[in-house]
């Protein structure tokens, strides 16, 4: 089996060109070189961008990992049969109001009757249920929280979708009054000049918040004009704004979605999965007494949201397709580069740092024959004693002063003539 054979660039043995893979760039072997470039601005930026780039790599895997546990974990509880709340469940179940506390304890106080409350444990229908669909369904949200109507709108508070909703570029209502205003403040209609229509710039998601099912710290970048006329181009961004300054109209844009059903299955992930009440039981199945087999019943029912899935699913999928184009294409295009590098770094041999170096010359810098070559021109890396007027002096020896020639003059050769004397 024949050895693999390194590129050039790569073999250390080669000592005549020096390659830089940051730069994509050949350079002269010699230390002086190497210094002088990698002291340069490009090179800094280029090494600053590498470093960057190794940062996000590693904090995208550590942020894969991360969900693969929390996915792991929380598969392992729905075995187990332990119902884990996500953090949308939390905080839905913190801001019940005191009429359902008191329907909850009043519900417990009852032995009869199973345990109820605003979130329903939620069981796999089967064992091959996917690790998805029984994350999505392990807690079912309260339909009458994070929502609120007004003169027949129907807002969407950001509290509560921003985890699943919130997408970057989609038009939004940004609260611009007190900070610490209070749910019934910013619900309140006549406090409806504090909401100013905005764009999310950009939704800023923390490392333990990637999974929509997961807790973390979600902050938007907000941009929207100060003064909402059209001679106004002044662009007024905010960073970090909590979602709690947010909500959405619903059914504004194709991207929100258009129904309370479609808003609440978003925030489950896409799918809903509701379990039989009559045949969810511990009794045993009814069996037919002539053929020996159980009655039909329905166990589970799947509801997914239609146009809003598909439209996110779709947008998704484009997305990631004009990602793996783009990475394709640069491929190519660094291939292109190092390529032609490799091209030129024989076709313009001649032309190059090392085309300066003499191999015929035999005389060494004092002048004897001894020396094996010699580089043309000034040798800077030594110490030349050169006074200030030999640099300052002509490179061409001129032939000294120039004078007009005089003509020899004969006799009478200085004598004006006129035209009588030319008749005479």
């Amino acid at each position: 089996m024949s050895q693999y054979k390194k590129p050039r660039w790569q073999d250390r043995t080669n000592n005549d060109r020096h390659y830089c893979p940051l730069c994509n760039a050949w350079m002269s072997s010699d230390r002086q070189s190497i210094s002088l470039h990698e002291n340069g601005k490009k090179h800094r930026e280029n090494v600053e961008k590498d470093l960057k780039r190794r940062r996000d790599e590693k904090a995208r895997k550590e942020k894969e990992e991360k969900e693969l546990d929390s996915i792991f974990r929380k598969v392992n509880a729905v075995a187990a049969g332990v119902t884990v709340p996500s953090e949308a469940a939390l905080h839905v179940q913190a801001g019940l109001h005191p009429q359902h506390h008191q329907q909850k304890q009043q519900t417990q106080s009852k032995p009869a009757k199973p345990k109820v409350s605003s979130f329903k444990e939620i069981k796999p229908a089967t064992a091959d249920t996917t690790e998805k669909s029984t994350v999505a369904a392990i807690t079912t949200p309260d339909p009458s929280i994070g929502h609120y109507e007004l003169e027949g709108i129907t807002y969407l508070e950001g509290s509560t979708y921003a985890s699943t909703v919130f997408e970057d570029n989609m038009p939004i209502q940004l609260w611009t009054g007190n900070p610490n205003a209070s749910d019934d403040e910013l619900r309140d209609l006549r406090n409806f000049n504090y909401w100013k229509t905005a764009l999310l710039a950009r939704v800023v998601r923390s490392q333990s918040s990637s999974n929509n099912h997961s807790g973390g710290i979600i902050t938007c970048h907000i941009s929207y004009l100060n003064n909402s006329t059209e001679d106004d181009v002044d662009e007024i961004v905010e960073k970090n704004v909590n979602p709690r300054r947010i909500r959405l109209v619903l059914g504004s844009d194709p991207s929100i979605p258009s129904t309370l059903e479609e808003a609440r299955l978003a925030l489950m992930g896409g799918e809903q999965t509701v379990m039989d009440a009559v045949n969810n039981t511990n009794d045993a199945p009814q069996i037919d007494e002539n053929t020996g087999l159980s009655t039909w019943s329905t166990t589970t029912i799947r509801k997914i949201s239609t146009q809003y899935y598909e439209q996110n699913q779709e947008k998704k999928r484009k997305e990631r397709e004009e990602k793996e184009t783009k990475e394709r294409n640069e491929q190519k295009e660094r291939e292109i580069r190092a390529r032609r590098m490799e091209e030129a770094k024989y076709e313009n041999a001649h032309d190059s740092a090392l085309g300066a170096y003499d191999v015929w010359n035999r005389t060494d810098a004092g002048g004897s024959g001894s020396g094996a070559g010699s580089y043309k021109g000034v040798d800077i890396t030594k110490d030349a004693k050169v006074e200030v007027a030999e640099t300052a002096k002509s490179l061409a020896k001129g032939l000294g002063s120039v004078a007009f020639k005089k003509r020899k003059v004969g006799a009478k050769k200085g004598v004006r003539k006129t035209s009588a004397d030319e008749i005479e």
